[in-house]
């Protein structure tokens, strides 16, 4: 079973994919609210959540949450998929050993957790659900004291539910 709702998460400080700078949960969380969404590039479910993240990532200020992918490829997998899927978030490579991976127990990919400015798990999800981006949106929202962006409005050629 993953981290659960309400523990600490487990802090982590990794490269990102073009090895042009090191990202750290402890960084990110004096910003504001933190996601990350640990990936296979190869998975279904986690190319349509990217999308979706995406335009999540676009909704809210980046001076006031941070978005990070953390992926269980290589670098150049990595970059690769950052092309194609259309990232623009920092997306970082946890390395062949999966310390985060494995410090949050995943099941499966991907899985995206939430964390509040103390660094609590507040809310997760896997595998892909279009209404879990409406979700975690609002819980977004509710952490920046603003209103909700829809950001699954345009979202007409995405599907409701992608297995992870």
């Amino acid at each position: 079973m993953p981290v659960a709702n309400g523990n600490p998460a487990p802090g982590f400080s990794l490269p990102d994919a073009a090895n042009e700078a090191q990202y750290s949960t402890d960084c990110a969380l004096k910003r504001g609210p933190l996601l990350i969404a640990i990936y296979k590039s190869s998975c279904e479910a986690s190319k349509t959540m990217f999308q979706m993240l995406e335009a999540l990532g676009a909704a809210y200020p980046e001076d006031r949450f941070t978005l990070f992918g953390v992926a269980q490829d290589s670098a150049n997998v990595t970059r690769s998929f950052i092309r194609r899927v259309g990232v623009s978030f920092p997306m970082l490579i946890e390395g062949e050993e999966y310390p985060v991976s494995s410090a949050y127990d995943i099941e499966e990919t991907p899985t995206v957790f939430l964390f509040d400015t103390t660094g609590t798990i507040i809310w997760q999800t896997s595998g892909f659900q279009l209404d879990a981006i409406e979700e975690v949106s609002g819980k977004i929202a509710e952490l920046l004291y603003t209103s909700p962006a829809d950001v699954t409005a345009s979202a007409t050629d995405i599907p409701q539910l992608v297995p992870g």
